[in-house]
């Protein structure tokens, strides 16, 4: 229960810094421009934020309460890790690009749950 308790506090923060974003001066013109971060927004683009910033980490909120021990701890350790480093790229381009402080502390605190979440499936009882 505490994994996807976890999972699900991702979810709220990637939601929180993409509504924040939003409100920060500019960004809807650029929005409407076709540009995020001096990136082109395209269907690839939002895909990949779709997949990432939701339905992953919804799917793990699922899987870390309905799947067997064994293969639950396995998934839950590579996709804790692997959002650990997804997020820590994505606050990396926050610091170099727009520097939004409020990106910064969301980004830090989703590395830091991705991080526990991997903690506490590596040490969970091995069957």
């Amino acid at each position: 229960m505490k994994l996807a308790v976890f999972w699900l506090f991702i979810v709220i923060t990637m939601s929180s810094i993409i509504t924040i974003a939003i409100m920060a001066p500019g960004v809807i013109d650029d929005i409407r421009s076709g540009v995020l971060l001096d990136m082109e927004i395209n269907q690839e683009m939002l895909l990949i934020m779709a997949i990432t910033y939701y339905w992953i980490p919804l799917v793990m909120a699922v899987v870390s309460i309905t799947l067997k021990d064994s293969i639950n701890r396995w998934l839950n350790i590579i996709a804790g890790a692997g959002f650990a480093i997804y997020i820590l790229i994505e606050l990396i381009l926050n610091i170099t690009t727009v520097a939004y402080l409020f990106g910064m502390l969301m980004d830090i605190s989703a590395i830091l749950v991705s991080a526990l979440i991997a903690w506490y499936a590596w040490k969970w009882p091995k069957d």
